[in-house]
């Protein structure tokens, strides 16, 4: 019998001192071995390196300035020599069996790149809120929607990725997962949904998917303008005409919900000439304006911030 799989986990961290603990016990607690932990923390002022400290050399980290999330991960990825490498958030968690649910998978089939579970969010507290809608691997699916069903906490991948598909994008900052599944996608890789839950993401008023919601919009455009113009194999031109369609409606959705009412228009406007006839839920109250966002925040509330705790 084979020796398992040695896995290698980086948490990227900055300001996360509140939820650190929790992130690094759910890694520590997992039952597969070999497993080590890398956190990179980008010059923390919260209490973060009192917590990081507390581990003594459990945990192997390192904390300066860094140039962003992406940055961070790549350098912990690069440091570390697990066979099976991760990324999770410092306020996200591991559930108990991840870490070996992935390696397994792996080490059955040498010909998948990546395996991804289910994820449930969670509020500050970690009080159960909704399940992450993941769903089985489609590339023209995820390209074609711009939305990402890919649960990035409950992702784990070989290294070889590294050499094959290349390093996380250092010039994202918000949407580097949604553009690294769809460039590993494009070029061949092999990914796998296992239909377990494996992560817990959790959302609160410093996430940066709430805080941070109107910066996703640029990012998620711009990924899918550099394929679109620069294309990929086997990939039809209507298919990136679609997906560049669906990013200027994620991007008006971000706004929209934002407060961002005319820059969601100018979205709204530009997904809808791309693709006039796919019909788009909301497109009519993205193009409405102040209206129609007080009647939709008055009537079903702020998707983004569902479950989350006023400050």
């Amino acid at each position: 019998m084979s020796a398992p799989l040695s896995v290698s986990v980086v948490i990227p961290s900055l300001d996360q001192g509140r939820f650190l603990a929790s992130a690094i016990d759910s890694v520590l607690s997992q039952d597969h071995r070999p497993l080590d932990l890398v956190v990179m923390d980008g010059g923390s002022r919260d209490g973060t390196l009192d917590v990081l400290r507390g581990y003594g050399d459990r945990v192997r980290w390192t904390s300066a300035p860094d140039a962003g999330q992406a940055a961070a991960i790549n350098a912990g990825w690069l440091s570390t020599r697990g066979d099976v490498i991760a990324w999770l958030n410092a306020d996200d968690a591991y559930l108990p069996g991840a870490v070996s649910a992935a390696a397994r998978t792996l080490q059955s089939d040498p010909g998948l790149d990546v395996v991804y579970g289910r994820a449930r969010y969670v509020d500050a507290h970690g009080r159960d809120l909704r399940p992450y809608p993941s769903e089985e691997f489609d590339y023209a699916r995820l390209l074609g929607r711009a939305v990402c069903f890919i649960p990035q906490p409950a992702t784990f991948l070989r290294r070889r990725v590294l050499e094959t598909g290349g390093c996380l994008d250092e010039s994202l900052h918000y949407a580097l997962d949604l553009e690294y599944w769809l460039r590993l996608g494009a070029s061949g890789h092999r990914f796998r949904h296992l239909r377990v839950p494996l992560a817990l993401l959790r959302l609160h008023e410093g996430a940066k998917s709430v805080r941070d919601l109107a910066a996703f919009a640029p990012e998620i455009v711009d990924i899918y303008e550099r394929l679109a113009a620069r294309g990929a194999p086997g990939v039809s031109a209507d298919l990136l005409l679609r997906g560049l369609s669906s990013a200027h409606y994620r991007a008006a959705q971000c706004l929209f919900w934002d407060g961002r009412l005319a820059d969601a228009r100018r979205h709204a406007r530009r997904a809808w000439r791309l693709d006039p006839l796919r019909p788009r839920p909301l497109l009519a109250a993205l193009l409405a304006g102040a209206t129609a966002h007080r009647l939709l925040t008055r009537w079903r509330g702020n998707p983004f911030r569902a479950g989350i705790e006023p400050s």
